[in-house]
Formats: C-alpha cells, structure tokens, sequence
C-alpha cells in the first residue's frame, strides 16, 4: 500500500499524457472530498485544489482538532458530519 500511495499518479491515467489537471479533468463522477481541517498528511488545501478541477467535485472539510485521525470514529462529531454529507450526496439526483 505504501508502494502504491508513493507511485501514484493521476497524470498517468491513459490518455492524461502525464497531466494531472487534464487527468483529474476526465472524472464523471460526483466527488465528496472530505479532508481534515488540521491534517498535515492531507492539508484540506490540496482537496480543494484538485477538486477545482474535477467537473462535479466538492469538498466538506471536517472541523476538528483530530488532524489525521478525524474520521477514524473516535469523535462523535465528526461520525455525524460525515454521515450527514454522505447522506445528502447519496440523496441528491444523479448530474447535481
């Protein structure tokens, strides 16, 4: 897994001919990012970078102090505004 998080690359996807943002450009399907407000691993700034680029790409960033651990389940709070936008993204008509 770890292999595979180093190597990976958008831009390699067949026919992005190595740019990410053509790459990230060819997504159909509705995005729900869901970055932690204070993680350092995936600052909340690089999903909304990247999904500014994805057609129909939104990013909730989740408050909270858990860093990388915010969603793991330990914190009510964060089981809750997960669910909740998992929930409406799955409630919302197809192409919204």
């Amino acid at each position: 897994m770890v292999w595979t998080w180093q190597h990976a690359d958008v831009g390699a996807t067949e026919g992005a001919g190595g740019d990410v943002v053509k790459a990230l450009g060819t997504i159909t399907a509705r995005t729900l990012a869901m970055p932690a407000q204070k993680d350092l691993y995936f600052p909340p700034e690089d999903e909304v970078w990247a999904s500014a680029h994805i057609p129909h790409g939104e990013v909730r960033v989740i408050p909270g102090e858990w860093g990388h651990l915010t969603g793991a389940g330990a914190n009510p709070e964060d089981v809750e505004f997960i669910g909740a936008a998992v929930r409406e993204l799955l409630a919302s008509p197809a192409g919204s």
